[in-house]
């Protein structure tokens, strides 16, 4: 029997333990403050930096080829460097003026002619660093040795061979060697690579960065006995580059061209955005539509499957891989559905939300025959009854064009956007800006591992340190095939997530809006590096001051001794994660600590 005494005493313990428990969680609500968005864009203008006029550009670029995906994606990677571009005609041009002269010559090799034969072989242009995007036909190499000697070929050992897999190595991309091989136990949609390709014999005056292999024993093969994919020929006075795939025809051009221009020099800096982003669109929705199936799946109605099964599979990967999850949310998926989005939902998943310091956006995708017009009002109703003080600053328009999402938003919610996140491969470059200097933002796919996008992703981080990964969420409350189900969505999301930014986690986290404003911060910097080999000194001089310069700084076989106005952090072996606080930066260098040569030139 209990006495009065201890009943008394566990009755007043009971009291002041539910009163804690309601003191600390009306705190957490007040302090989550989930009503508000805690990201916001800055005021910043993008300025025009397509530098169509010469002399203010920091290279000239050289284009001998056919319009089409090679010149598109230069096009790209001088938009962001600054460069101009100059497409020259078949046969060549003799540039009279020195303030002409390129620093890069890029060849599409498969559009080469007869005219361009002498061009190529004139002692004027083997002074410039080359890059054949893309390689001639065989026939055209046997009628011209001459062009394949320039390129460093030897010998054609095959017209087309079949390869196994491809053998990345160290040292050109950021992330590190790879070997794209499939395992016993990967799916055969992992190899997406290009792996048919002519096989050529180099001379030994090259450096090959990427190699093909035919078995499994190629790893005790001679390098020279396998086929190379991207290489380097050394010329006296100049470096000729080739790339033996289809790499330069996508964005995975941005990286190799960055990789090839900071190789022309033992010691490089250059600037990058420095966001890593994670997006799921249609989640969270706030309606128990397709309610019977998910209970025949999961036992629980819709919302709280979304509440106790998928937002931990959300927060898990957020978490290994230290990122901030932007969601684009919808009122609910199938607008034809009778189920109407619940408030109560909608408080408790924003409050979630944003205690993982995540943002929400708007969603144009629908599942259901409705207008974008028609579902973004649907939407703004119900949000705003709940969510009367939150702005929304990003919003996924999925197939749209800009055009046809700008009807859609209105001009009084259009006017608040910062950031337009479209379908994979929508529009021209992987950032531009539109009137009313919104960003607009391809995303890439994120749910299933592959060897291109793996590939695609070094090429993308060495190029700009950023990348904008999306996972579209409706699949969960819509599974039409058994891999949407849960459990084997959560195993391909995360081990996807996993192996694709591992290597990128010294990057910053953003959320979109966040990752907007350094976009346009990167868009509007100019800046110039010097570096001084005699005293191991590199200076960084830019047009801004204060926060949001990013750099990345190559320095192989050195490391960074000390830094004014800034920070930094090893990426890997000799590169370095630059973070600057000011318009000017020294960073003074030493020779590396009890370290061999890591990199032969």
């Amino acid at each position: 029997m209990i006495s009065k005494k201890n009943f008394f005493t566990i009755s007043v313990m009971m009291v002041v333990v539910f009163f804690l428990f309601m003191v600390t969680g009306g705190a957490k609500l007040v302090l989550s403050n989930y009503e508000k968005n805690e990201y916001s864009p800055n005021n910043v203008t993008v300025e025009d930096t397509s530098a169509d006029e010469k002399n203010n550009s920091k290279d000239i670029l050289w284009y001998l080829g056919d319009d089409g995906d090679i010149l598109l994606h230069l096009k790209e990677y001088a938009y962001y460097n600054k460069n101009t571009v100059v497409e020259i005609s078949h046969g060549g041009i003799q540039p009279e003026d020195e303030e002409t002269h390129p620093s890069m010559l890029v060849i599409d090799g498969a559009s080469l002619t007869e005219d361009d034969v002498d061009f190529l072989m004139d002692s004027e242009a083997s002074l410039i660093t080359m890059v054949f995007a893309s390689v001639p036909s065989n026939e055209f190499l046997k009628e011209h040795t001459d062009v394949a000697n320039l390129m460093g070929i030897r010998a054609i050992q095959s017209e087309s061979t079949a390869l196994l897999g491809m053998h990345l190595y160290e040292g050109f991309l950021l992330g590190g060697e790879k070997i794209y091989e499939l395992g016993e136990d990967d799916p055969q949609y992992y190899q997406d690579l290009n792996l048919r390709v002519p096989w050529y014999i180099l001379e030994s005056a090259t450096k090959v960065y990427m190699s093909g292999y035919l078995n499994k024993t190629y790893k005790d093969a001679d390098i020279s006995y396998t086929p190379p994919i991207i290489w380097r020929n050394n010329l006296p006075d100049s470096y000729v580059y080739v790339i033996n795939s289809d790499f330069m025809e996508d964005i995975s051009a941005l990286g190799i061209y960055t990789a090839i221009m900071t190789s022309l020099d033992e010691i490089t800096a250059y600037a990058v955005i420095n966001s890593q982003n994670m997006v799921l669109y249609n989640y969270p929705t706030f309606a128990n539509e397709n309610e019977d199936k998910i209970k025949e799946l999961y036992s629980r109605d819709t919302i709280n499957y979304l509440e106790t099964l998928v937002w931990p599979t959300v927060t898990s990967v957020s978490s290994a891989n230290k990122l901030k999850p932007s969601f684009m949310i919808s009122a609910k998926l199938d607008y034809s559905s009778s189920a109407n989005p619940q408030e109560k939902a909608l408080n408790y998943l924003m409050e979630l939300v944003r205690e993982c310091h995540g943002e929400a956006g708007l969603s144009l995708k629908a599942y259901s025959d409705i207008s974008s017009l028609e579902k973004i009002a649907y939407d703004l109703n119900f949000f705003g009854k709940e969510l009367e003080k939150y702005d929304f600053y990003s919003c996924y328009i999925g197939d749209l064009s800009y055009e046809e999402a700008k009807e859609a938003l209105q001009e009084d919610t259009l006017e608040k956007i910062a950031v337009l996140l479209a379908d994979p491969d929508k529009g021209n470059y992987l950032i531009e800006t539109a009137d009313n200097n919104v960003i607009l933002a391809p995303t890439t796919s994120s749910q299933y591992y592959s060897f291109r996008k793996d590939f695609t992703l070094k090429s993308v981080e060495t190029a700009l340190g950023y990348s904008m990964a999306a996972q579209n969420m409706g699949t969960c409350v819509y599974p039409q095939t058994k891999e949407a189900h849960l459990q084997n969505f959560s195993e391909d999301y995360s081990g996807t997530m996993n192996t694709l930014y591992e290597a990128f986690s010294e990057f910053d986290a953003t959320t979109v809006t966040e990752a907007g404003n350094r976009v346009k911060n990167y868009l509007n910097l100019d800046y110039e590096v010097s570096v001084s080999l005699e005293k191991d000194r590199v200076t960084i001089t830019t047009n801004t001051y204060g926060d949001g310069q990013y750099f990345i700084l190559k320095t192989p076989n050195m490391e960074i001794a000390s830094i004014s106005d800034g920070e930094y952090k090893e990426l890997e072996d000799g590169v370095y994660l630059l973070s600057l606080t000011s318009s000017q930066t020294t960073i003074d260098l030493q020779e590396e600590k009890n370290s061999l040569l890591k990199y032969f030139r």
